[in-house]
């Protein structure tokens, strides 16, 4: 399996408490372990973990979920639903 990091620069940044970057991605092989991994931790959880068909040729499914980071960044948790 490769591994994969997806960011997004927020151009506005001005010291806001979401930081430099507003989401980034980790792929993960378990979405609903890593969310309860973090929920444990104490991170606020923005959307439980849900199926999702990216459209593409052919269209990709995945599993996602997302959480608020210590910094306010959105941090995304993929599975592959092929993993």
């Amino acid at each position: 399996m490769a591994n994969y990091l997806e960011m997004f620069e927020d151009l506005e940044y001005d010291a806001q408490p979401n930081g430099i970057h507003i989401h980034f991605a980790l792929r993960t092989n378990d979405c609903d372990t890593a969310i309860e991994r973090v929920r444990s931790a104490g991170a606020e959880i923005t959307k439980e973990p849900t199926n999702v068909n990216i459209p593409s040729d052919p269209p990709t499914a995945v599993r996602l979920a997302f959480c608020k980071g210590p910094e306010g960044a959105i941090i995304e948790f993929f599975q592959n639903e092929t993993t």
